[in-house]
């Protein structure tokens, strides 16, 4: 990388952190364990028939397990539940166990955790994807799509996750 990209690369990324995203938790399964990644980039792109996107880094482990066919869970989170997301976005955490003390259910259709704390959730099945420069771009089928017990959302912004009533 030259001085000029790395310096458009970190007036970028600077630029970027000021624009609010909701915070999500991304969860499936591979070889029968749990894969786990904390996004902000969780939209939906069509209710008939209903689909959402999501975008991973393509070099992550649940980038690895994200092909077509694949089925996958979203929790949309509340207010309250940074403590969870902050583990879940620790670089570094065990490969095995990350779900570990964090309270969830298993999806009816994906298999994949649902976290407590959530405000919404989703269930897919991945339909494509996409390669966009170091990160995937998946398109999802709803299979089955809810609402969760918290109230407010979990927003993220410069950097930090903040609770939004």
């Amino acid at each position: 990388m030259t001085d000029e990209s790395e310096d458009l690369t970190r007036r970028y990324r600077a630029a970027m952190a000021r624009l609010p995203g909701g915070v999500a938790v991304l969860a499936g399964r591979a070889g029968g364990r749990d894969v786990v990644s904390v996004v902000t980039s969780l939209v939906s792109v069509s209710l008939d028939p209903p689909m959402a996107l999501v975008v991973v880094h393509g070099a992550s482990r649940l980038g690895e397990t994200l092909d077509v066919g694949s089925r996958w869970a979203a929790t949309v989170m509340g207010a309250g539940s940074a403590p969870a997301v902050t583990w879940l976005a620790e670089p570094g955490r065990p490969d095995l166990g990350q779900l570990r003390g964090v309270d969830h259910d298993r999806g009816e259709t994906s298999g994949a955790a649902l976290l407590a704390g959530g405000t919404a959730w989703i269930e897919c099945v991945t339909e494509q994807v996409h390669e966009a420069g170091d990160h995937l771009v998946v398109v999802g089928r709803v299979t089955q799509a809810g609402r969760g017990s918290a109230d407010g959302a979990l927003v993220h912004r410069l950097g930090r996750v903040r609770d939004l009533p």
